[in-house]
């Protein structure tokens, strides 16, 4: 039997949810105070019309499609933005700066001009613009965007004042990026792990309250309760998250354990830390409440228990390793670990008490079938690999789940019906609950909001912090028309943190949870060695890093990566597995793109020249170029002679990298991962040995590469 709950027609009056007099119900509480801390970022303050928003950075670099907000608190149209932070040097040394530009900059260092002027694109495509010291004409460079430099300046050892001043052109897009080069090293932006910022400025602090006050009134569905038609945008606009579901109810009975399904209804937090489900029935410490039993039965009751064959033990060694493998172990704590985790990992001790064990299998091969947010990712398992990894998960699992009181099925159904799951579980319209106008009105410093049980009264409770609730105050005394409005570039950022991207993946300079985990993983991987030689997976193998992602991948081409949907396996030599996130892939492969300044679409290349694809296929090859056929594969052409160095398919790489990067790469890509097996070509002058080609100028060299690879595309 499977439950079907429709969403009735009915015919709803229409409030008007804000107004003056609302949001000057709701105070934001005062911020305490903090003392100056210096950590890695940028201080970024955007300015449309009259209203200002400050929210902290990782790079100096942003592109605003035209007609797109800057930011989900300022107005679509024209904006400034101004970047601030130290720049750190380990010694005093002579950097120039550049700017890719689409309208008008001012950059001072320790107090100095050292880069000012305003792109404008005429019909040669040149732009010119006036800098210290004199006439100084811009450069165009991919996408028509126009590079203006600046002259050579000294960084002293420490910390170096920037900010960065930038007016958005009107009409066109807005694009960004600051770059720098030295004796050293050619052009690159500049990278997140050199700036500082003060964590807790007050504009920064009340800016970033006010996000988080957002996020948490998007993730924990108010909307779905409390009925606020007039504030949220129309379906599939404004922000993500406010389209975010929770698992549909299907056949319960056949999934869970009726036990783990009461202490779950009871009180989620005490299961699993940071869960959105919140405590519905606000019972006795400690026990179990008889309405959380009532509805854990009525809910087992539809669909039969399937206990179904109990998996072979013997295979709980192989899922071990695919636990290490493919990286659960970065996200969840094993199963049999107990207490507060380090890293902030999921728990996953209570997993044999919550399944049935055919469901199990079922729920780790298709994660999203039943909820399509869930943050657990597809990994597109075999069925065999699906069994191994239920048979640890259940065999290795040790949190027991008492019966509590016995629960009546009947009163369960009314419950449901009654206490507000169905908002959630089912789309429901709100019946029950005051509309979020009147909430406002009050102060919304009641019920789900209240510090205490009291003042909850029969409210959910979603065991917020005091932090928390006061930025839900703050974003709902000042920021709730921003639900309407939603910049790509910050959704990616906050599905980096939700999706725990860092937990596998190395970011900013900061390593990833995985790579700090050897103690752990050794003995899991122990019990199923990989079976070694070439062409076999290796165990070691870093996994890539996400600090420039946005920069390097296509945006068409990482959608379908993210969302699992890729046709091959860009690094087949890694055990790990990039397991597929296919509802917030889109949306976050362009805001990637956009965090770093770079536009969706990329301006069509000319066809390449044939002399051009000549000298690149001399160029890739063994007998007069780069032997890059001795690491990498070259469309069905296997390499010729990898050790301990498999790169991926170069045939591959027009259609996965963005052109700007191609060339940033090949120039120096130690610069972009120093632990990378790739060698360097070029020497500081750019100028590489193969002087029969281009005069031995890398830059030519490399882009006949470029052009020799897009003929692989047939």
């Amino acid at each position: 039997m499977k439950a079907h709950f429709a969403v009735p027609a009915l015919t709803l009056l229409m409030l008007l949810l804000v107004s003056d007099g609302t949001q000057a119900e709701v105070q934001a509480p005062s911020l305490p105070g903090a003392p100056a801390e210096s950590k890695q970022g940028i201080t970024l303050t955007l300015k449309a019309g009259e209203k200002t928003d400050t929210r902290a950075a990782r790079l100096v670099a942003l592109c605003v499609p035209a007609g797109q907000p800057a930011s989900p608190f300022l107005a679509v149209g024209p904006f400034t933005a101004r970047w601030e932070a130290d720049i750190t040097s380990d010694l005093r040394s002579e950097y120039t700066f550049a700017a890719d530009v689409e309208g008008g900059l001012k950059m001072t260092l320790n107090g100095a001009v050292i880069l000012e002027g305003n792109s404008r694109k005429t019909i040669e495509g040149v732009a010119t613009n006036t800098f210290p010291g004199g006439k100084i004409e811009g450069t165009l460079v991919l996408n028509g965007v126009t590079r203006l430099a600046g002259k050579p300046v000294q960084l002293n050892k420490g910390a170096n004042k920037l900010v960065v001043e930038y007016q958005s052109p009107g009409l066109s897009d807005a694009v960004f990026r600051l770059l720098w080069s030295s004796k050293e090293f050619p052009w690159e932006p500049v990278p997140p792990t050199v700036f500082l910022h003060d964590l807790n400025a007050t504009d920064l602090r009340l800016g970033e309250r006010t996000r988080e006050g957002r996020l948490l009134f998007a993730q924990s569905r108010c909307s779905a309760c409390h009925e606020a038609a007039a504030l949220l945008p129309e379906k599939g606009k404004g922000m993500p998250e406010l389209a975010q579901d929770a698992p549909v109810f299907d056949e319960l009975g056949a999934k869970y354990r009726e036990p783990w399904l009461a202490a779950w209804i009871n009180d989620p937090h005490s299961i699993r830390p940071h869960a959105l489900m919140p405590k519905v029935f606000a019972g006795e410490p400690g026990k179990i409440d008889q309405r959380a039993a009532d509805l854990a039965a009525y809910l087992v009751s539809v669909g039969a228990p399937n206990e179904g064959q109990p998996f072979d033990e013997a295979l709980a060694p192989q899922g071990g390793a695919l636990f290490a493998n493919l990286g659960c172990i970065a996200c969840h704590t094993k199963p049999d670990a107990d207490g507060k985790d380090e890293f902030d990992r999921i728990p996953l001790a209570h997993v044999k008490a919550k399944w049935q064990p055919p469901a199990l299998k079922a729920y780790l091969k298709d994660p999203a079938k039943n909820f399509a947010w869930n943050r657990m990712p597809h990994f597109r398992l075999s069925d065999e690999e699906a069994e191994q990894l239920a048979a640890y998960l259940i065999s290795t699992a040790n949190r027991d789940f008492p019966a509590g009181p016995a629960g009546d099925a009947t009163r369960g159904a009314q419950l449901l019906a009654t206490s507000g799951c169905l908002n959630c579980h089912a789309g429901l319209p709100p019946s029950t609950t005051p509309t979020l106008a009147v909430t406002l009105d009050a102060g919304w410093t009641k019920g789900c909001l209240a510090p205490d049980v009291a003042a909850r009264g029969h409210a959910p409770d979603f065991a917020f912090t005091p932090a928390q609730r006061g930025a839900l105050l703050a974003f709902a005394a000042g920021g709730l028309a921003s639900l309407k409005l939603d910049p790509p570039d910050e959704f990616a950022e906050r599905q980096i943190q939700n999706l725990r991207c860092s937990a596998c993946h190395a970011r900013d300079g900061r390593p990833s949870v995985f790579s700090q985990l050897d103690d752990e993983i050794a003995p899991l991987q122990a019990g199923a060695p990989l079976k070694e030689g070439e062409g076999k997976p290796i165990a070691t193998t870093a996994l890539p890093m996400l600090t420039w992602l946005g920069e390097k991948l296509q945006p068409a081409w990482m959608t379908n990566f993210i969302a699992g949907h890729g046709a091959y396996k860009p690094r087949p030599w890694i055990v790990a597995r990039m397991p597929g996130f296919n509802t917030p892939a889109e949306a976050l492969a362009k805001g990637l793109s956009l965090q770093h300044g770079f536009p969706l679409e990329s301006t069509p290349e000319p066809p390449p020249a044939p002399a051009m694809i000549k000298a690149g296929e001399t160029l890739t090859g063994e007998s007069g170029g780069f032997n890059c056929v001795q690491c990498h594969d070259l469309g069905k052409r296997p390499a010729t002679a990898v050790f301990e160095a498999p790169a991926p398919n170069l045939a591959y790489a027009p259609e996965r990298l963005r052109k700007e990067y191609f060339h940033r790469w090949s120039l120096f890509p130690l610069r972009i991962d120093p632990e990378t097996k790739m060698p360097r070509f070029a020497d500081d002058e750019g100028k590489t040995p193969l002087t029969d080609f281009f005069g031995g100028k890398a830059s030519e060299q490399f882009e006949a590469i470029w052009e020799y690879l897009q003929t692989f595309k047939k």
